[in-house]
């Protein structure tokens, strides 16, 4: 038996204890994706089965509750099972001889430098399977290139390449899940030759809407413009995103529940002070509701045309539901519309579980709600009543402390994903959010309005003014010392116990919810325990740790070694000529033939020449650019081999992970 305090405290959290099964559901996803093999297809059944035999022999609330869990756990890991079935597609094992072949243009989507195509129904003479589809830059395509064209290519195709360094952004992932087996670059030589299909109505929407736009604001503010209406960023320029980013505004970047709330709110108050206006409505019929109806058609609307991006669906989906409870006069502010949104949008993309755009967008509303919903609670309980701030006061306390919740909720998401926290969002937010809020977002919608009448330009380019004061607000802000903090490496166990943590006090309301805190304070230990690897190799770097958080790297600075040094959180150092020296007895000794690096009692080898093809049976380690007996093989192109050395063995991980169906043959 329990004691008596744990059942008061189990039956008050009757409401909440739901909650756990959207936990159990996204927790069979996240496993489903990140286990390093391909589990058994019967694995849900082996979990789901005791379970279900636990709920029809009844039991204790509490077992039931962990025989539910058991089930959601079951169809979530499910769900990625039947979505990587549906996502299998043609994909390249290898690099193609040069195609010169026709295929209809899927999707564009401009970016900074380039535009993005998406590419099907290749003719027969490019020899590839039906179904082949392939993600093709092109630096300088014509202004109106359009989906369903038909283009004529010149092009060498690659396989998708995957993740530079263990964890971190891993494109091949993603194409597989969109259906995309190969990639190259086209250009000049390639040629318009007819249409496949007839672009849809929204295709061409957008790309209408987004010529209007520019052409009303054509610098850095337009691209923001475009980003936040069509979901396209490839309009604003690279260092301005760094900017929003580093300086705690590439919310604003991304649509997402701000965006989605405004544009629905502002419909749905404009609608209902446009039906009050008219005598006998307002007492006679349920304008609150016609208007709700306009809001919730406006928001899947803006849904539909901004792409429908995870923070997009997550948003709508939320904001339908509480639509919904209003139209049903049940409206309330809790924390399971955001439980039912997270397992529609992971039971259609179960691979979203792993972006940083689902578990930002998802982190900061839960920690927003979860807040909200314990000052209530503590105001209800001690009948706070207080008299009402002015209103300029509340919004910038409200302003302030959203910013701070949405801040730590979100921090450790981005100390995991990019390695760095903003330090002045608070600043930031204070500023950028209002003029985003009651100027941009407003003339926009203005705008809309007047398009069909032609009149949109003077109220676009007002929101241009507000946007250009955004971009300013980023740019001043990141110019201070100390503007951003780098954190070094995050351990997956590190942001699982916050996770773990933080879900603990979000989701029960009595007094053990505090038992979450050390978990996540146990969880912000873990960058400190973090070690960045001694060795690391790719086709064409190498590097090797000297110790206190630097590296001696070989090979052209740029992509692949910025993503090193940001993963491990370290900084470069000059390859030495010969020889050098690093703290705790590292050494590394170069020539051309290879490179012999001794930690402690260990020795790793990188062979270049196969007269040093000894070194590797001398190391711990050897790893060789020529098959050599005893060595292991070089990188291939795009992939990272990372090696550890402790008490004389090695310890080897590819970037490319293990046998999943995202990985290739």
């Amino acid at each position: 038996m329990a004691p008596a305090w744990i059942n008061a405290i189990w039956d008050a959290e009757t409401t909440r204890r739901p909650l756990w099964l959207a936990v159990a559901f996204g927790a069979g996803t996240a496993l489903y994706v990140l286990l390093p093999q391909e589990p058994s297809h019967w694995l849900p059944a082996a979990i789901a089965g005791p379970a279900v035999v636990l709920l029809l022999t009844g039991g204790t609330s509490a077992m039931r509750l962990i025989a539910w869990i058991g089930v959601m756990f079951a169809l979530g890991f499910s769900a990625g099972i039947v979505r990587v079935t549906l996502a299998e597609a043609p994909r390249l094992e290898r690099a193609t001889q040069r195609i010169e072949a026709e295929a209809c243009i899927e999707e564009v989507t401009p970016r900074a430098t380039y535009t993005q195509l998406v590419v099907r129904n290749w003719s027969a003479s490019a020899g590839l399977p039906p179904g082949f589809a392939a993600n093709l830059r092109w630096r300088s395509p014509p202004e109106d290139l359009r989906p369903g064209e038909r283009l004529a290519l010149a092009v060498r195709l690659f396989p998708v390449d995957g993740p530079i360094y263990p964890g971190s952004y891993d494109p091949r992932r993603i194409a597989f899940f969109d259906g995309v087996g190969g990639e190259g670059w086209v250009g000049k030589t390639t040629g318009r030759v007819g249409l496949c299909r007839d672009p849809t109505a929204l295709e061409t929407a957008r790309r209408w809407f987004r010529g209007r736009l520019l052409d009303a604001v054509p610098d850095a503010a337009g691209g923001l413009l475009v980003g936040v209406t069509t979901g396209w960023r490839g309009d604003i320029p690279r260092e301005e995103i760094t900017a929003m980013r580093d300086s705690g505004l590439g919310h604003l970047l991304a649509i997402s529940g701000l965006h989605v709330g405004l544009a629905v709110g502002l419909i749905l108050f404009s609608v209902r002070a446009l039906l009050a206006l008219v005598p006998g409505l307002a007492v006679r019929f349920p304008i609150k509701k016609w208007a709700a109806i306009a809001g919730l058609t406006a928001g899947f609307a803006y849904l539909a045309f901004s792409g429908g991006s995870v923070p997009t669906q997550r948003a709508m989906i939320m904001l339908g539901l509480v639509l919904l409870a209003l139209l049903f006069d049940r409206i309330e502010l809790s924390m399971r519309p955001i439980a039912w949104a997270a397992v529609i949008v992971l039971a259609a993309s179960p691979e979203a579980i792993l972006s940083p755009s689902f578990q930002l967008s998802f982190a900061a509303v839960i920690g927003l709600v979860s807040v909200f919903e314990t000052w209530r609670r503590y105001r209800n309980r001690h009948h706070l009543i207080g008299h009402r701030w002015p209103w300029a006061m509340r919004y910038l306390v409200g302003i302030g402390a959203t910013t701070l919740i949405a801040t730590f909720a979100t921090m450790p998401f981005a100390a995991f994903h990019f390695h760095r926290i903003a330090l002045v969002g608070l600043a930031a937010n204070l500023l950028a959010v209002p003029v985003f809020a009651f100027w941009v977002m407003p003339a926009l919608l203005v705008g809309v309005v007047l398009l069909p009448f032609g009149l949109e330009s003077w109220p676009w380019q007002a929101a241009g003014w507000g946007a250009s004061l955004i971009l300013s607000v980023a740019d001043r802000l990141t110019g201070w010392d100390g503007a951003v903090a780098k954190v070094g490496m995050m351990p997956e166990w590190g942001i699982g116990l916050m996770v773990l943590g933080g879900l603990w006090w979000a989701i029960w309301q009595e007094r053990w919810r505090w038992m979450g805190i050390p978990v996540v304070l146990a969880g912000l230990v873990a960058p400190f325990t973090a070690n960045p690897p001694d060795m690391l190799v790719a086709e064409k770097h190498l590097a090797f740790s000297a110790g206190n958080g630097r590296y001696w790297i070989q090979g052209s600075p740029g992509f692949v070694s910025g993503i090193w040094l940001r993963e491990t959180g370290t900084e470069a150092l000059p390859w030495p000529k010969h020889s050098a020296q690093g703290l705790d007895g590292r050494r590394l000794s170069c020539d051309a033939q290879a490179c012999r690096y001794t930690l402690g009692d260990g020795r790793l080898a990188a062979v270049l020449d196969p007269a040093a093809g000894a070194e590797c049976s001398q190391a711990a380690f050897g790893v060789s650019k020529i098959p050599i007996d005893g060595c292991e093989r070089w990188p291939r192109f795009g992939e990272t081999l990372l090696i550890d050395l402790n008490a004389g063995k090695a310890r080897v991980q590819s970037s490319w992970g293990g046998e999943r169906p995202w990985n290739g043959p």
